[in-house]
């Protein structure tokens, strides 16, 4: 007899007691929901990012399955003026490629979603974070500093990042969200 969870069913976050009692099997598909439906979330708070040349959402998961901090690309809290000039991108304006010459422009998501945790003293070590497309180098860097032991993506946009990661052994995974 197939359970709920194995026809795909929706349920509810478990307890503790009642995740010891599933098979293998089972906690390995609750936890794929679990990353899908984090990548939903990313993707959803990504359409916050005044960005207009690309949007971008992460989350900061701890190891109790709860979000600690958000962030999405944008300009510094309460930062005078555009950052990135309103209607257009400086960084297109100036030719300048993705994940390269990163302090012109907007703060990447990863980046807000660190600084957030900080500016409420939450730490992120040990944590994971769900971002709507992988980091680059830069915010890389950041992650592992900030001791995130995971990150789940559901595009690879910057392999450089991907690969840094993985160097420094911090799991990432490219996953497909709920609406895939």
């Amino acid at each position: 007899m197939m359970t709920n969870l194995q026809r795909g069913g929706v349920l509810p976050k478990p307890t503790q007691q009642q995740v010891k009692h599933l098979t293998r099997d089972e906690r390995d598909i609750l936890k794929e929901k679990w990353k899908k439906h984090w990548i939903g979330h990313a993707r959803a708070l990504s359409g916050m990012s005044p960005c207009p040349r690309g949007i971008v959402g992460a989350l900061i998961i701890d190891q109790r399955n709860n979000i600690v901090a958000s962030g999405f690309n944008g300009g510094p809290r309460g930062a005078i003026g555009e950052l990135c000039g309103g209607e257009f991108c400086e960084r297109s304006k100036r030719g300048i490629p993705s994940g390269q010459q990163v302090e012109i422009g907007c703060h990447h998501a990863e980046l807000n979603a660190i600084a957030n945790a900080a500016a409420k003293g939450v730490s992120t070590d040990g944590c994971s974070l769900v971002c709507s497309v992988s980091p680059c180098l830069a915010c890389a860097k950041l992650i592992h500093h900030a001791g995130i032991v995971e990150v789940i993506t559901a595009a690879n946009y910057d392999p450089r990042g991907a690969t840094y990661l993985r160097a420094v052994g911090v799991t990432v995974e490219v996953v497909e969200s709920i609406e895939d």
